[in-house]
């Protein structure tokens, strides 16, 4: 394990077993044997450490769909299907990672952008720039010019909401997660399509009913 990872490694564990940072970076890479010289070549700062974290999360899901043992499954997927399928598999990844997702992202609103999630959209707006560019090319979205550049934040913003709903859902296996993700990620696709009306309609029957 090299440097980086044992950080990152260690920053997690002690992330789980206290809910919070590290309050001392002194302490912190003293306990890894390392010095602060060692710390900060790799990292400039704690929040760093966690950004690579959480964009390290979302690079293995968007990995192991695009690269893995189903990329040629996935090559065949529309745009609506890949964004649909990583979105599942996101919340199937984030049950190993629910009390730090708790904790980190629940605590927030879907619009807050603090420095340790700075990753996070990184990597998630890169997933969906590719997901966005094939979908353009295929004509299942509307291309509008320079306003396309702004699909990617677009889909970030729905994804933090299908996070805080999933964190919010108490169904048994998470269904309603499911069906949030299917309905919500159909009307966006309908929107930055060309049809809208039915899938506005289906998801606000899907919001109003009750669990």
């Amino acid at each position: 394990m090299d440097t980086r990872e044992q950080i990152l490694e260690a920053y997690t564990i002690h992330l789980r077993e206290h809910g919070e940072p590290p309050v001392s970076t002194f302490r912190f890479v003293q306990s890894l044997g390392l010095d602060e010289r060692a710390f900060f070549s790799i990292f400039p700062h704690m929040d760093a450490v966690e950004s690579a974290m959480w964009e390290g999360l979302v690079t293995k899901v968007a990995s192991a769909l695009e690269a893995g043992d189903e990329a040629s499954e996935w090559a065949s997927f529309s745009a609506k299907q890949r964004m649909l399928t990583f979105q599942l598999a996101f919340c199937e990844e984030a049950l190993s990672w629910r009390s730090l997702l708790l904790q980190r992202i629940g605590k927030i609103g879907i619009l807050a952008r603090p420095a340790y999630l700075k990753g996070f959209e990184k990597a998630f707006r890169a997933f969906a720039g590719r997901v966005v560019t094939h979908g353009i090319s295929a004509g299942e979205i509307a291309g509008r010019g320079p306003a396309s550049n702004l699909y990617p934040q677009i889909f970030y913003v729905h994804f933090r909401s299908v996070i805080d709903f999933h964190l919010k859902d108490e169904s048994e296996g998470f269904e309603r997660t499911d069906a949030y993700i299917e309905k919500s990620v159909s009307l966006a696709f309908d929107l930055l399509g060309k049809q809208a009306i039915d899938s506005a309609v289906d998801f606000g029957k899907f919001l109003l009913a009750r669990p």
